[in-house]
């Protein structure tokens, strides 16, 4: 029961702890005193111990809805912004992604390197300041394991969209000889043996139990390793299918995952905690300012819901038209007459700002778009008690369903077609009312299936990427094919200026 309660702590202090957070990067201390606070004496209560390790975890939020899922999604063939009128033109940054035309200066590619070195360096100094404790408290090499976990995973946003980067572990580095760039292979390296390292300090999900939700556990371990092992091809040039597949069994054999029945129950926000069965890890958030999940704000319609959402994020053509019209999964996508979804006219019609009734369209421009234009998602339902922009709703980092498909992949590149099959069905069982499962299987009905069972969940680009179709034509981008070097980002201008020892990709 203490794990519980510890947990249960953990989660209600996420309010309080992120939103000085929020303001750390923009704000110039002249003088920071701690009097009698230091890491020896510091770290020792369970309060105090907490107060370390959320620094960290806050970091995740960038997952839900920054710079990272903009980056990972908006360049993909699912998700676009479009140019509507005066809005959401922001200086050209959305068609750039969408058309792969971004260069060193852009904005959200800078964005996401910052997010994630400074999870990393919040990891560094967590880790130190914990490592030197005097505390003989049990939840020190615990919550050590944890924050091990996190610095791997911002590592991994680093090695997936720019390759080989500094790896840093110190808490403090030397401003005159700054670090140099690990390789690629490198950096995937350090991750693997970081999350092999933490994996044993671990807790299991069932034993953090009711309100660990949320937390790092052995799963997630295994998930992350399972998704760094699907992707070892692109990172490294060496497959590791069957690394894969033994670390999507021990997420399988552990008997604590499974598949929800009913697709939408999957992001319900009742269902939210560890009767969510398919859920591994998961961004937490409450219906709080700076805490909240904003992704209706990012999609929805202007007269929607009473949060005035921005009317941005739209889903491409090809991709919306590429789904079964029996495939339940098709009810997240919203289009054609729309209907206010949340406050005291919930139900009734919805209004342009011109009064006229909104209709969502499936093709649309990229430039000159209307304010109804392009199909929109609802995945996650909207929280009545929303707080402004800020939902309760809970983002799923990995879920079951990732990991069967993960696992059919890497089996079908294996040659295990029986077993791919098999996999895939079993998650498209609960897509359709009566069942059509797949007869044979491709990798291109992988790709396929897992864009339409993870979509907006901030796999697509890695998908695409991995499958050689990131290239490609799609609804508004021409092919590019000859260059390959747009499958990484490159090293944000603004930092080689700060780092002279980094090195730009090749192609930028």
């Amino acid at each position: 029961m203490k794990n519980n309660h510890i947990s249960h702590r953990i989660r209600l202090l996420i309010p309080f702890l992120l939103m000085p957070l929020l303001f750390w990067s923009c704000t110039d201390l002249d003088e920071t005193i701690f009097s009698q606070a230091t890491p020896e004496n510091f770290y020792g209560t369970e309060d105090e111990l907490i107060a370390a390790v959320m620094p960290v975890y806050a970091n995740l939020r960038d997952y839900t809805f920054g710079d990272y899922s903009q980056t990972q999604e908006v360049s993909s063939d699912e998700i676009v912004v479009p140019t509507r009128g005066g809005d959401w033109d922001d200086g050209g940054v959305w068609r750039a992604l969408q058309e792969h035309t971004w260069t060193s200066t852009h904005g959200q590619v800078n964005g996401v390197w910052t997010s994630a070195f400074r999870g990393i360096a919040r990891a560094n100094s967590t880790l130190e300041n914990l490592g030197k404790s005097t505390s003989d408290s049990d939840l020190i090499p615990t919550f050590m394991a944890e924050v091990q976990f996190l610095r791997a995973f911002y590592y991994w946003w680093l090695v997936d969209l720019f390759g080989g980067v500094p790896i840093v572990t110190a808490a403090t580095t030397d401003p005159d000889n700054p670090p140099s760039p690990s390789t690629r292979t490198q950096v995937f390296d350090f991750i693997v043996t970081e999350i092999n390292e933490a994996l044993p300090g671990l807790e299991d999900a069932s034993t953090l139990g009711a309100a660990g939700y949320g937390r790092v556990s052995k799963g997630a371990a295994h998930a992350m390793l399972a998704t760094l092992y699907l992707n070892a091809e692109v990172y490294t040039g060496t497959a590791m299918w069957s690394e894969c597949v033994a670390e999507c069994n021990a997420v399988i054999n552990s008997g604590t995952y499974e598949l929800i029945a009913n697709y939408p129950d999957i992001f319900a926000l009742e269902n939210e905690g560890p009767g969510n069965t398919e859920n591994i890890f998961v961004v937490g958030h409450l219906a709080q300012p700076g805490v909240g999940f904003n992704r209706h704000m990012a999609t929805l319609h202007y007269n929607q819901i009473p949060s005035n959402p921005w009317n941005g994020f739209a889903v491409l053509a090809d991709f919306y038209n590429a789904f079964d019209a029996d495939d339940v999964r098709l009810n997240q996508l919203l289009v054609g007459q729309q209907f206010v979804l949340g406050g005291p006219a919930a139900g009734d019609s919805a209004l342009d700002r011109q009064d006229n009734p909104l209709f969502f369209t499936v093709e649309f421009p990229l430039f000159g778009a209307t304010e109804g234009d392009g199909v929109r998602m609802l995945k996650w339902p909207v929280d009545p008690n929303m707080s402004g922009g800020d939902a309760g709703d809970d983002m799923p980092i990995f879920r079951y369903a990732h990991i069967l498909l993960a696992k059919a992949e890497a089996q079908l590149r294996l040659g295990n077609t029986a077993d791919a099959l098999d996999l895939v069905n079993q998650v498209r069982a609960r897509a359709f009312e009566p069942d059509k499962p797949l007869t044979a299987i491709t990798l291109d009905d992988i790709l396929a299936e897992r864009g339409f069972e993870l979509f907006w969940e901030n796999y697509r680009r890695q998908d695409q990427i991995r499958h050689g179709k990131y290239l490609d034509k799609w609804t508004l981008k021409d092919a590019n094919t000859a260059d390959t070097f747009r499958r990484i980002f490159p090293i944000p201008q603004i930092q080689m200026d700060a780092n002279p020892n980094l090195v730009q990709n090749p192609g930028y």
